[in-house]
């Protein structure tokens, strides 16, 4: 059904045995001010069309979901911290539109990922278009910063371990023991405890680079594999297998015919949308993942954009959707952009003038220049984007997980930056207020002989 309406202060039930969030909290506090700013019926009009009219529990308000959203990734926190500690802290409770102190949990914490999956890509990215418009709003950000961006790429890697073949064909084996058990299907040999005894043996193989045993190792493991596919085929009749079974059934297949040199490997069972992709670093060669890009402001550093891509395209072939997704989401057409040299070669044909690092400044103003210089500004960010806003390592599944995460982390950045700027305000209109306290009080001390002391009275 419809989700519920956030509780409001004025027509809220009273309470006798509850504090009022208003009278434990600091109303100047950035979390308040920030509450304040966000059009929370932005979220309400977008979402209400996506739940069922008349079927099913009420589902829970969507400031509360939104809230916590922006939280998680705000403060760096998995969905089972992130419940946890919203208990404990009356601010994100009023963040998230509570007029009494809960304590006890709102909701449980694989509420948010199926909320997340009813959104989709689409209607979550709204909640990065509204960080952008309080910057816009609160001045913070100008039509004139959004006119000129910078854009990179990156990986987000996907919570899978570093594949090998033995590692691989070990788990596809184990597997389907497992699942023919369950459907009832009796195989010759399980091959479970071989399999695990060859793949450590191929680690140790593959650890003393002895390559020829570790070929062998595997070619065992990929003939086992064949046998226990080959058996369930025979064995299986007219049964019909869920849909796990099915999909690891065409994985083993997969796995079998893979070769080093192959194309669309398969890189991990229970996430095989996973691309192995080299970015020239000289610590990580290869990243397994999916490539992101970002696009930021070349003053201010705001995120304004973010896009997630299939299949480890080229750089050059990302930049026109980049700079296409931030004119939608700022409604300001960009005018420039500066982009590394892995952009070479791109695909956008907009009016926007795309200056590469390191080209030839010829015919460039010395703003211009100094706006090209400006380029790996972007650096840091997406180090922010990893370090402290979950961009390092994607825990949601699949796809959608990937897309999700990224929209999340960009989110986070700009709350970040838009708390800090708001308590910076705070503490400069503290700062005005005293200073013309300090000058009126000191102003009338000299004039008072009472405030003189006594010994330097005439």
């Amino acid at each position: 059904m419809k989700p519920k309406k956030s509780p409001i202060a004025e027509l809220s039930q009273f309470q006798l045995f509850h504090s009022r969030l208003d009278q434990l909290v600091n109303p100047q506090h950035e979390l308040i001010q920030l509450a304040e700013l966000i059009d929370w019926n932005r979220f309400d009009e977008a979402y209400e069309p996506l739940y069922c009219e008349d079927n099913g529990a009420p589902g829970l308000p969507t400031r509360l979901l939104v809230g916590l959203q922006y939280l998680k990734y705000t403060f760096n926190l998995s969905d089972e911290e992130l419940v946890k500690r919203w208990t404990e802290n009356p601010y994100w409770q009023a963040f998230c539109g509570e007029v009494y102190f809960q304590t006890e949990a709102p909701l449980h914490p694989t509420s948010l990922g199926v909320w997340r999956r009813r959104i989709g890509e689409e209607k979550i990215k709204l909640i990065l278009d509204e960080t952008v418009r309080i910057a816009l709003k609160k001045k913070f950000l100008t039509q004139k910063d959004c006119e000129r961006v910078i854009v990179d790429s990156t990986v987000q890697e996907k919570n899978i371990t570093f594949p090998t073949d033995s590692k691989l064909l070990t788990k596809a084996i184990i597997k389907l023991g497992k699942f023919a058990r369950l459907n009832g299907i009796k195989l010759r040999q399980s091959y479970a405890r071989k399999a695990k005894q060859r793949n450590w043996q191929a680690s140790g193989y593959a650890a003393a680079r002895q390559f020829n045993r570790l070929a062998r190792a595997n070619q065992d493991l990929k003939n086992w594999l064949g046998r226990i596919v080959r058996d369930i085929e025979k064995k299986r009749e007219n049964k019909v297998l869920s849909c796990n079974f099915q999909t690891l059934l065409e994985q083993a297949k997969r796995l079998i015919v893979q070769e080093k040199n192959s194309k669309d490997k398969l890189y991990s069972l229970h996430e095989p949308e996973v691309c192995c992709i080299s970015k020239g670093k000289s610590r990580i060669r290869y990243e397994f993942g999916q490539l992101a890009a970002v696009v930021t402001t070349n003053r201010g550093n705001w995120i304004i954009n973010v896009e997630d891509f299939s299949d480890n395209p080229y750089d050059g072939h990302t930049l026109d959707q980049s700079i296409k997704g931030a004119e939608k989401i700022t409604t300001v057409s960009v005018s420039e952009a500066n982009v590394d040299r892995g952009y070479r070669g791109h695909n956008y044909k907009g009016s926007a003038k795309i200056h590469l690092a390191r080209s030839s400044h010829a015919g460039l103003s010395r703003s211009e220049r100094r706006r090209k210089r400006r380029r790996s500004s972007i650096e840091p960010v997406i180090g922010h984007l990893k370090l402290d806003h979950r961009l390092d390592r994607c825990f949601l599944k699949g796809r959608l997980g990937d897309k999700l995460n990224l929209i999340g982390s960009a989110a986070g950045f700009n709350i970040r930056k838009l708390l800090r700027l708001l308590a910076l305000g705070r503490f400069s209109r503290a700062l005005s207020v005293w200073s013309v306290f300090s000058r009126l009080f000191g102003s009338w001390a000299s004039s008072s002989p009472a405030a003189t002391p006594i010994f330097c009275r005439p």
